[in-house]
């Protein structure tokens, strides 16, 4: 390679190292500087739809706040039945019967809740009704989507619902 430049004319060796260095740079631009400067501002597109998603949840969750309740009664279980019970009952009500597979006691006040191919609509309104009606919460919930549309498995832990 150097006895072939070596023979080149002076103008040829010139325009050979431009056309090299031409070539360098491209390559630069193609495989360093333009992937840097596009992941950039894509990082920066993503941090600021985050930041929106950030602020919109800041103000529903003061709006839910504001919704709550406030200064009302407590709500818990009925006299006499336990937090099984009402999963059991309240679970069929809601058309979640056949998707309940596994309901285990974890204390007193606490029970793990395993769904299959339960509706997901179906399984956010009977957590919203335990709730409001029976004081019960979601301390950890883990939901997995299934190919068919809307169905969904979970598992629920849940805990509350003293007896008065």
């Amino acid at each position: 390679m150097k006895a072939w430049f070596a023979e080149l004319q002076p103008r040829e060796r010139t325009m050979v190292i431009a056309g090299a260095i031409a070539l360098g740079l491209l390559i630069f631009y193609a495989a360093v500087w333009d992937p840097l400067v596009s992941g950039a501002s894509s990082k920066a597109a993503a941090v600021e739809e985050q930041q929106k998603l950030l602020q919109w949840m800041q103000k529903s969750a003061e709006e839910v706040k504001r919704l709550r309740p406030s200064g009302s009664v407590a709500a818990q279980l009925p006299p006499g039945q336990s937090l099984l019970g009402v999963i059991d009952q309240t679970s069929k009500g809601a058309n979640l019967g056949g998707a309940v597979k596994r309901v285990k006691p974890e204390g007193e006040n606490k029970v793990s809740v395993w769904l299959e191919e339960a509706g997901f609509d179906d399984t956010m309104q009977w957590l919203e009704n335990l709730h409001r009606t029976y004081g019960v919460e979601v301390d950890n919930i883990v939901i997995d989507r299934k190919t068919t549309p809307g169905k969904v498995d979970a598992r629920i832990e849940l805990t509350g619902g003293a007896h008065a």
